[in-house]
């Protein structure tokens, strides 16, 4: 394979050539070797264009991130990698065909968190790291589908688009908002308690049927078998036949609790109690709200049943659950039976969640792009996409638009200037946007064009999301991205003849830490990170909103 396929610790890792903190920034696969690559910042395959990946072993999809651009003298394309959800997935499989040659490659990703999950006995079991970083997860898709219609009713008076529901919601914000966001584990809350109480108080019995010696006095049913046994045994008389312990064999009866639909019971509180967690954590800013008070006495009382049922010994269920009669047929298991099949999809959506937390990171940065810019007061807006947001991911992306995201008009100084804010991830064959753009790894691309003179130049985006409990640091990856937009930009003004104008802006994710900036004026690149937190998030924007001014007033200063 004489384009030999690449993995890269950072978006522009084709384009660095400096180790990134003693790191690398991109390593070669081979055919038949393990490569092992830090992954605290995601991963993504530089492949050749015209292959294709498939994974081994499991049900993930190619996801490519943008279009063909020639690098050394072959056409590649980016390619998204996921991230471990679970310790089995830390090794990734692949199988890479291109023009009937196949590589199979081996790749372990080192350095990020993996996802908590409770314990079969329904107790935390993840580290404050890793209860941190799933709590910003679902923060961050929660400030993502705040676009959506049907969850925000109360600005719909307000907002024609889900742009207008976004700035309205994300900039104007009432400092304490009234009332918890509307999850599954609320409507669980709301509607289950009753059944939960009557279910797992008087969980489903069967009688347990055994051969077994007892005494005389004990017998109450006997069975062919016993009678069998009873003829072949020595003596005249039943109490010769009976030995001295003076026992026989009958038919004792007991109690089982261990069926199908109690295992299933037993997983459902367990579930329950991780979903109802990881929803209090989520959501620690509306305190003493009626949801949150509704949801912990739901907790409650799962966690009292879920230990009772364990005391019982029942066990957890095999999976995958295939239902039994009671599960589809009974009056109080039915309701348990439906409600844990929502919770298990919920389950996989968050597992989804964290495997391509870097695309959900991506997806947000670009929708806050596009809100920053149009709350500066230099703008006219000119179109927006529509925007859309999806009902269940896909891998990682919820949000639905065209590749044009916006079209401004900025006046900055005393220049006029046509933004247009692309996203660089959709493969767009209609696009004007530069094949080296898409070398870069860019989240989104800022195009902007003198009105007066015609003059271009463009501002790449980088969404950068750490999957570490320690990022690397902000000033690093900005230097990188510096490096790599410098030796780009060398290379296409080399091909062009022409003198090419670009910045680079590097937004991090940010779990809990203070907002850090780096805006050297030396380099081209500039960084920042961004809170998703509702308390903060206005005034991130408002940082980030004057950073991306400065940017591209600095295009063509």
């Amino acid at each position: 394979m004489k384009s030999i396929p690449q993995v890269l610790a950072v978006p522009w890792g084709l384009c660095a050539q400096t180790p990134l903190c003693g790191l690398e920034v991109r390593r070669a696969l081979q055919d038949y070797t393990e490569v092992e690559m830090d992954g605290r910042h995601g991963a993504l395959l530089a492949v050749p264009a015209a292959g294709e990946v498939r994974f081994l072993g499991s049900r993930w999809r190619e996801q490519p991130e943008g279009g063909a651009f020639p690098w050394f003298g072959g056409e590649f394309r980016l390619s998204a990698l996921p991230t471990a959800a679970l310790v089995t997935e830390q090794q990734i499989r692949m199988e890479i065909r291109t023009n009937g040659q196949t590589l199979n490659a081996q790749l372990t990703l080192q350095n990020h968190l993996l996802r908590p999950r409770d314990s079969a006995q329904g107790q935390e079991t993840g580290d404050a790291d890793t209860l941190a970083m799933q709590t910003f997860i679902l923060q961050v898709l929660a400030r993502i589908r705040e676009a959506q219609t049907e969850l925000n009713a109360e600005v719909d008076c307000e907002a024609e688009t889900g742009w207008d529901r976004l700035r309205i919601l994300w900039l104007k914000r009432p400092a304490q908002a009234q009332e918890a966001p509307r999850e599954l584990i609320v409507d669980h809350a709301e509607r289950l308690p009753a059944r939960v109480e009557e279910t797992a108080a008087h969980p489903r019995r069967v009688l347990k049927r055994t051969r077994e010696l007892m005494a005389i006095d004990r017998i109450q049913e006997l069975d062919n078998a016993c009678i069998a046994w009873l003829i072949r045994q020595p003596g005249l008389s039943v109490a010769e036949k009976a030995g001295p312990r003076q026992r026989l064999l009958g038919i004792a009866r007991e109690e089982n609790l261990d069926t199908l639909e109690n295992r299933v019971l037993k997983d459902f509180l367990r579930l329950s109690l991780e979903e109802g967690r990881g929803y209090v954590r989520a959501n620690q800013r509306y305190g003493n709200t009626e949801r949150i008070r509704l949801v912990n006495r739901y907790l409650a009382l799962c966690r009292r049943h879920h230990r009772e049922l364990s005391g019982f010994g029942i066990r957890n269920p095999a999976h995958p659950v295939t239902p039994n009669y009671v599960l589809q047929q009974d009056s109080r298991y039915r309701v348990i039976w439906r409600a844990y099949l929502e919770l298990l999809r919920n389950q996989q959506r968050e597992d989804d969640l964290w495997r391509w937390q870097r695309r959900l990171w991506a997806d947000f940065a670009r929708l806050a792009v596009v809100v920053a810019i149009d709350q500066l007061s230099s703008r006219q807006r000119v179109a927006l996409s529509p925007l859309h947001v999806r009902n269940e991911q896909a891998n990682g992306r919820w949000s639905d638009t065209y590749p044009w995201l916006a079209l401004f008009v900025l006046t900055l100084g005393q220049r006029r200037l046509i933004a247009h804010v692309f996203d660089t991830t959709l493969d767009d064959r209609e696009s004007t946007l530069a094949p080296w753009l898409s070398m870069l790894g860019c989240t989104a691309v800022v195009q902007l064009t003198d009105y007066e003179t015609g003059l271009r130049g463009s501002l790449c985006i980088w969404g950068i999301h750490g999957t570490a409990a320690q990022p690397l640091p902000l000033t690093e990856l900005v230097q990188s991205a510096d490096e790599a937009l410098r030796n780009a930009l060398a290379q296409e003004n080399f091909r062009t003849g022409q003198a090419v104008k670009a910045r680079g802006l590097v937004i991090r994710s940010s779990l809990a830490q203070p907002r850090e900036f780096a805006t050297q004026p030396a380099h081209l690149a500039y960084g920042v990170t961004l809170d998703v937190d509702p308390d903060n998030i206005r005034e991130a924007l408002e940082e980030c909103a004057l950073i991306l001014e400065d940017s591209m007033s600095r295009l063509f200063a």
